[in-house]
């Protein structure tokens, strides 16, 4: 697929702003830069590109003859895709952000990272043990906030994957 133009980046504004100076008859190369936002000579290829005429020694461009041409530009194949594409990178990039963000999440450790608890020194606002006979087992935190909660989760889990005996012990019913 071809290059497509920067401008299209800012067709809505370019339509709204030209839709909206009615008082500007004639677009002339500082008109153009200002509009499409861009380079001296790239604004004297738009002037060529869409039709501009000799006019008092410059080349210009009536708002009546760019205006129409901008509005099909628009409703083109070529902008609605470019649209969409530009859309579901917008989501794309939206989603990695908000990935990145949990990612950084960093919840506060109860324990200094060095040791490792055992499963008996943890919290009493952790409860984990199997009630003998007692039906089935019971996981229950008591958290203050979300930080609060991961870092017993993170604590809970660190503990465990340590202790892996004692977790056992005290989750398996006949062990």
């Amino acid at each position: 697929m071809a290059r497509l133009p920067d401008w299209y980046s800012r067709l809505d504004v370019i339509l709204a702003t030209l839709g909206a100076a009615e008082q500007v008859k004639w677009l002339g190369r500082a008109e153009m830069r200002a509009l499409f936002g861009c380079s001296d000579r790239d604004s004297i290829r738009l002037l060529h590109k869409f039709g501009g005429v000799e006019r008092d020694d410059a080349l210009a461009l009536s708002r009546k003859a760019l205006l129409p041409q901008l509005e099909v530009i628009a409703q083109g194949n070529r902008y609605t895709a470019f649209r969409r594409q530009r859309q579901g990178l917008a989501q794309h990039l939206a989603q990695a952000s908000t990935d990145a963000a949990a990612r950084q999440f960093r919840a506060r450790a109860a324990f200094p990272a060095t040791s490792v608890p055992k499963l008996a020194d943890l919290p009493p606002t952790l409860t984990w043990r199997r009630a003998a006979g007692q039906g089935p087992a019971r996981f229950e935190i008591r958290y203050e906030d979300g930080a609060d909660l991961l870092s017993q989760m993170a604590e809970f889990l660190h503990a465990a994957g340590a202790h892996r005996e004692e977790f056992f012990e005290g989750t398996e019913p006949d062990r």
